[in-house]
């Protein structure tokens, strides 16, 4: 299969499935131990992200064969591409490494070649798989928070939010928003960057975000890439050992995919 080997990248808005959190129907497509996480959080906001979250690493999973839940029956066939077939899924478990990284595994605890990370911010939910090590940060745009970038950033990524900020000496009124919101984007930018290679290597916070630079995108033998899938929403990817060629990230539409399974 075609996917098997390809990269791919998810995104949603988990907005529309508030309705569905305290109700049963969504919650079989969802492993024992992610509903054990889900009923942890106090604040709804949370036990929603964590939802999301499942829920997109169940339809990520299915693109290539896989499911986190003991058994399902015939995936929705729009979503799915197999309009009047069933699809066999395989069964899959979790592994975690030394710093909490997240690896597929078969039911005999055999390590699966296919990796996965996810992301969550806001009402936004994020998941990247591929064959190689990969990582993935989602965040809402963060205003004002160049005193981090002073902080955590390597030399050159500070030099160039330096010579962002300057334009905002120039300008006043409405074109100074205009400036103070690309500054932001770009300080967002930089920063989803550095999480989605954080998670890519599986280091975790060990490794100081000043120690490395992500304005090549490249970081030794790892690939980044960013999108703003909205306005004020930046998306990043990062994968080891081969560069990400031009690709649009895929909007899933959670509540419309599983709904149709969910009535069965």
């Amino acid at each position: 299969m075609e996917n098997e080997k390809k990269l791919r990248v998810f995104y949603a808005d988990i907005s529309p499935l508030r309705g569905e959190l305290e109700q049963p129907r969504l919650w079989k497509f969802l492993c024992s131990d992610r509903q054990k996480k889900i009923k942890q959080y106090k604040k709804e906001d949370d036990r929603l992200r964590a939802f999301g979250a499942g829920l997109l690493l169940e339809y990520g999973l299915r693109q290539y064969g896989y499911t986190q839940i003991a058994s399902v029956g015939p995936p929705a066939a729009t979503e799915f591409g197999h309009a009047g077939k069933t699809q066999s899924l395989q069964q899959v478990g979790f592994t975690y490494g030394e710093n909490g990284k997240p690896y597929l595994q078969t039911e005999q605890g055999e390590r699966l070649p296919l990796m996965f990370n996810l992301s969550h911010s806001g009402m936004y939910v994020a998941a990247v798989f591929g064959t190689e090590d990969v990582g993935v940060d989602v965040e809402l745009v963060r205003a004002g928070k160049q005193k981090i970038a002073q902080r955590f950033f390597a030399e050159d990524e500070k030099e160039y939010l330096e010579k962002c900020k300057c334009w905002t000496d120039v300008f006043n009124g409405e074109q100074l928003k205009i400036c103070n919101y690309w500054l932001d984007v770009a300080f967002t930018g930089i920063w989803t960057n550095k999480e989605a290679y954080i998670k890519a290597v599986g280091t975790g916070l060990a490794m100081p975000l000043d120690s490395f630079s992500t304005m090549e995108g490249q970081v030794g033998e790892y690939y980044l890439k960013s999108w703003m899938v909205r306005r004020d929403v930046s998306l990043s990817v990062c994968q080891k050992g081969s560069r990400i060629v031009f690709y649009q990230p895929e909007e899933i539409a959670l509540g419309q995919v599983f709904s149709e399974e969910a009535d069965l």
